[in-house]
Parts: C-alpha cells; structure tokens; sequence
C-alpha cells in the first residue's frame, strides 16, 4: 500500500521527478571531420562559481580540473581545452572516433549529456544533364559523394531563384516551360556544411549558343585573312616587289629592305634595249 501523502507532498515528488527527467535528457549536437565544436554543459547546472569540471566520453574520463591544473587523458591530449569559467570543453581535428556521448560535471553535479555525431562535409556537387532524343523533357542531377555526411538536403535554382518545389536529388525541367531560364545550379546541404555547383547552361538553349560560336570563329578567319593581306601591301610598298619575290626569310633584314632592280632589267621593261637591236639590225641590212 502506498503511504499517506498530502497533495503538496506528491507535487514536490512529481516535481523533482521532472526536474531530474530533464537535465538528465540527452541534447544532439553535431561536428564535422577535421573541425572543431563546443560541447556546453547545460546552464541550469552552472549556477555558481565553478570549482571543478569533469567531462566524461562514455564511462572513461577525458578532461578534469580540480582548481589547479587541467588533466586531458588519452587521444584528447593536445587537441581539446577547457574554459573553466563556464565549463565548455572544445575539441578539435574532429574524427569520426569522437562521436559519442559526453556528461559534464560541474562542482560535483551531473549535468545533461550530449550526444556527439561527427559526419563530413557535403562535397561541391556537379549538375549532370540527361534529356530525350527531342531534347524537350531533361533529368538534372545535383551529383556529390554524400557517403560519409548523413541525411543530406538539395534545393535548385533558376538563374538566381530558388526553385521552391525541388528539393530532390533530381530535378525535371521541360522546354516548354524553362525555355526563358539561362542557367540552373544545385546547393548541397548537411548540418555542419553547405556547398553551391557551377551553375550549367540551359540545355534547351544550345542552338543559338552554336550559330555564335560559328559566327565567332568565322568573323576570326576573316580578320585574320585581312591581316596577311594588308600585310602584303604594306610589304609591296616598302621592299618595292612582292614577298613571294623575295629570296630572304621575313625575320632576315633584307626581307624588308627595298631592292633595285638591275640597270639592264630596267632597260630591258623600259624597251630601250630592245629599239637599239633594232636599229643595229637595220644598219648591217642597209650595208648589205
């Protein structure tokens, strides 16, 4: 039979029942490989100067100060310190090994445990592209090695706008409805970290991103072409003949240097030398 209580006496029960039930309950916090994290002890607990701290990693002890020197034990050597003014215990080089639970004591009194869980960060993720043989319905795909980084969130963007209603993995876009949209990207997103992809071309889009490129290189062809030409002439003016008359190389000097011509070549495109054969050839017939 249970003894006689009066009310108040069961609400006092009732009541430090529920205050135990609470800062005993577990609170989750999350690192991430290669960081550091702040583990706090519950600040109900703290509510006088602080003389002594231990934290616990499951049963085995892995910091302590008593008012003097403060004493890590194991792998939290050189990696982790205490504030001993509000008990925080700061770890860092955070491993996968350093999940678990964590109980602080603050002068003597046990506070609310805390559950550890160290994941990676999400990598850069890579938008992959898959369409129909018309290329009017694409499959876009937020790609990324999430092995290692827990529950993982995705979201898209149009251009610069969340797409408010993709938040899968994949993402379907339609020509008929996403013609208008210059570029798409994905951001990967975990508890401890956040990370954007490239943004790509809108795959419906890629005929007039062609004919530019076509217009591109032909309008290079055709200032190249007028550069060697207009090269040329400048060529003929200044050595006096054409470069492909010339028996010097354009990096040789006389390439450039203007050439006269033989005096007899000259008499010769003049016609002098020619008359005077002629005329020659006249006398000894009138002598003969």
């Amino acid at each position: 039979m249970w003894p006689s209580m009066s009310w108040p006496g069961w609400l006092c029960v009732l009541s430090a029942a529920l205050s135990a039930g609470s800062v005993l309950a577990e609170t989750t916090v999350y690192g991430k490989v290669g960081g550091e994290v702040d583990l706090r002890p519950d600040a109900r607990s703290v509510t006088n100067t602080i003389k002594s701290v231990l934290w616990k990693a499951g049963p085995d002890i892995a910091m302590e100060w008593e008012g003097m020197e403060i004493v890590s034990y194991r792998h939290f050597k050189g990696r982790c310190y205490l504030n001993t003014s509000t008990g925080v215990m700061t770890i860092t080089q955070l491993t996968p090994n350093d999940s678990g639970v964590y109980t602080p004591e603050i002068n003597d009194v046990l506070s609310t445990p805390i559950n550890l869980i160290i994941i990676s960060a999400v990598p850069v993720p890579t938008v992959l592209t898959s369409c129909d043989e018309e290329t009017t319905r694409c499959t876009l795909t937020c790609d990324g090695q999430t092995t290692e980084a827990e529950e993982v969130t995705y979201r898209w963007k149009s251009d610069d706008t969340i797409v408010m209603d993709a938040i899968k993995k994949e993402y379907v876009i339609v020509k008929e409805n996403s013609s208008g949209i210059k570029k798409f990207s994905c951001d990967l997103e975990n508890v401890v970290s956040s990370e954007s992809s490239q943004p790509i071309s809108n795959p419906f889009n890629t005929a007039p991103e062609e004919q530019l490129k076509v217009s591109t290189g032909l309008t290079v062809f055709i200032s190249l072409l007028a550069a060697v030409l207009l090269l040329g002439i400048f060529h003929r003016l200044k050595a006096g003949m054409w470069f492909y008359e010339k028996a010097s190389m354009p990096w040789e000097a006389d390439f450039w240097r203007k050439q006269e011509r033989p005096a007899r070549d000259a008499a010769v495109s003049n016609g002098t030398t020619a008359h005077g054969e002629k005329e020659q050839s006249d006398e000894e017939t009138a002598m003969t």
